[in-house]
């Protein structure tokens, strides 16, 4: 089964942690839809990620791009296998408790 959202890409400026945080957030009829988060230490693991989601390599570099400009990026309108979003790490807690119930 699809699942549709948005992946949203953050880079954080300083600090010692990982530069760039992507997310997967679900659209979600309630609207509270909570996003699990990856972190990754270089853009080319961003890019590596995007790809292995099977986001086109126009559209990643679309959306880094728009990182480089920025501290963020979206994707919207994403459609992805509720299996590789599993694969991925990206299964938000309410996805997980819907799934459970």
């Amino acid at each position: 089964m699809a699942i549709e959202g948005t992946i949203r890409i953050h880079r954080s400026i300083g600090g010692t942690g990982a530069a760039f945080r992507v997310s997967f957030v679900p659209y979600d009829a309630d609207g509270e839809s909570t996003a699990a988060v990856r972190s990754f230490h270089e853009v080319q693991q961003v890019r590596a990620f995007l790809k292995g989601l099977g986001v086109s390599t126009q559209v990643s570099a679309d959306a880094l791009r728009q990182l480089a400009a920025g501290r963020s990026a979206s994707i919207p309108s994403v459609s992805l296998e509720e299996e590789d979003v599993k694969d991925a790490g990206l299964v938000s807690t309410n996805l997980a408790k819907a799934k459970a119930s």
